[in-house]
């Protein structure tokens, strides 16, 4: 796992790789492969579904992209994997496209460096829409984290956040009852889409409040 350890943790585990400054669970999983035996062999199917994993949660190795993410990414080459299939593989439906250019034009900025979006209308994909509309609202001049909502269905929304490093989207999702990575997370909350916003806005302010709050103290010690 690349999240940070939380209450919910599974215990009693054969074996743990935690690691929160890895790109994704595919870097992991490649690096996993070179522990384990000397004569590794990937099929060259195999070798591209982890390069895309790895593709996707980097945006391309521009995010949380390390020295060891290259290193996984040349081992996966050396076993065939093509990045120009793998750029197949990312090839969108036009509504998709379309939903996520709603959410951005009708997105509105909170305190003055996040972004929120919503898309009210219950779509198929909607998940991975607010995931993607997330990352592209995070392009934005002057903007360190994105929120997006989306309905799931009537009382229900899911929530993606993205960041990019300032401002702990994964603290703040926790304080909705979701998770995930510090740039990178997102949670579902049993309210309609409007609701879940106003919720939303609550607890950002109120992170960023707790962070001014303990800058004050750091600076008075």
């Amino acid at each position: 796992d690349l999240h940070r350890r939380s209450g919910e943790f599974i215990e009693s585990t054969e074996l743990v790789f935690l690691e929160p400054y890895a790109s994704s669970t595919s870097e992991l999983v490649t690096e996993l492969f070179t522990y384990m035996t000397d004569n590794v062999v990937l099929s060259k199917f195999e070798a591209e579904a982890l390069l895309a994993g790895i593709t996707v949660d980097t945006k391309n190795f521009t995010v949380q992209t390390g020295v060891r993410t290259f290193e996984a990414a040349s081992m996966l080459r050396r076993f065939g994997a093509d990045p120009e299939v793998v750029k197949k593989y990312f090839k969108e439906d036009y509504l998709v496209i379309k939903n996520r250019a709603d959410i951005v034009r009708q997105s509105e900025i909170f305190m003055d460096d996040t972004i929120i979006g919503i898309l009210e209308d219950k779509v198929d994909n909607s998940i991975l829409i607010a995931a993607q509309a997330a990352d592209e609202m995070l392009s934005i001049n002057g903007m360190k984290a994105s929120f997006v909502a989306v309905k799931v269905s009537n009382n229900e929304t899911h929530v993606s956040a993205r960041s990019l490093g300032e401002i702990s989207v994964q603290l703040i999702m926790e304080k909705l009852g979701g998770g995930g990575h510090l740039n990178q997370a997102a949670t579902r909350i049993d309210l309609s889409v409007d609701l879940a916003v106003e919720e939303l806005k609550r607890k950002i302010k109120e992170y960023k409040d707790e962070e001014n709050e303990s800058k004050k103290e750091e600076g008075v010690k």
